[in-house]
């Protein structure tokens, strides 16, 4: 999958430009998003604002998260267009009866009348219903690309069994040290790009990123940071990535990895990481 690269400034600029990747047939996605799930009102409005207003145009958010108006608000305080921003939102479940309530909620808080990305954030319910749903307002133009989240391989045979559009995306759990190894491998045998969420990690609980011995050494040679070698991990094996900081700096230093490649070696030290801290056998990226 090749990106479409777009020239980056350095992020003491305070300036990012974010290469993108076609997701969907004419649905260009820019591979980093910032998230404002689980925040309070003030905290995903400082996010969206920091990011928009350094040029930042991927944002992630979902109906569970109560706080989706903060995003029209803050485009039209700096004055920036809705067909500039690419949107993902979600809804919550399969459980049918609330999926149209659930789409046409996130619509009204955003205050548009497309959506670039809408996913399904929990496979509960009956999903292969549920995506029939999606793929009427995907033929419809309201959605323009559709998706799941957090879907093991088996939820995602399942629901190719009946999909007639198959998933634009499937974000997932995945860092360096940490994913779902059959659900990658099985979501990119169906070319369906894999979107990471907490790539360096939440809270220390999906590993120690930034004091691994070897995550630090392949930064050193790179001078960069150890969370930017692990984005640059995710970027290189052909995923896309939403990520979230509030500090405007920390934005732009998390999105300054495209002016660095990671070698081979790099590439295949780090791939070791998985199998070796799970005590398991590495599994094979494709």
């Amino acid at each position: 999958m090749l990106l479409r690269l777009l020239l980056l400034l350095p992020w003491a600029a305070c300036e990012v430009k974010i290469p993108t990747v076609e997701i969907a047939k004419g649905v260009q996605m820019p591979v980093m998003s910032i998230g404002i799930g689980g925040l309070e009102r003030s905290n995903a409005s400082e996010i969206v604002a920091n990011w928009i207003n350094q040029g930042g145009r991927g944002i992630d958010t979902a109906l569970i998260y109560q706080d989706q108006q903060v995003v029209p608000e803050e485009l039209a305080k700096a004055g920036i267009d809705r067909k500039d921003v690419f949107i993902t939102t979600k809804i919550p479940s399969c459980i049918v009866p609330s999926v149209k309530f659930s789409i046409e909620s996130d619509l009204k808080l955003l205050k548009t009348d497309y959506i670039d990305l809408l996913l399904i954030h929990d496979p509960i319910g009956d999903c292969p219903k549920a995506w029939s749903i999606l793929e009427d307002y995907h033929r419809q133009g309201v959605l323009r690309a559709i998706g799941i989240s957090n879907f093991n391989a088996s939820q995602v045979d399942t629901l190719m069994k009946t999909a007639k559009v198959t998933p634009a995306v499937n974000q997932i759990e995945l860092n360096v040290l940490e994913y779902d190894a059959e659900a990658l491998e099985r979501s990119k045998q169906l070319n369906i790009t894999v979107e990471a969420y907490s790539p360096v990690g939440r809270s220390g609980h999906s590993g120690d990123i930034r004091d691994n011995q070897v995550i630090k050494s392949i930064a050193a040679k790179h001078s960069v940071s150890t969370y930017q070698v692990a984005l640059k991990w995710i970027l290189q094996h052909d995923n896309v990535i939403t990520f979230q900081s509030s500090s405007a700096e920390h934005q732009a230093q998390d999105a300054d990895v495209f002016r660095f490649q990671l070698t081979d070696e790099d590439m295949k030290a780090l791939d070791q990481l998985h199998g070796n801290s799970t005590g398991g056998v590495r599994p094979i990226l494709v």
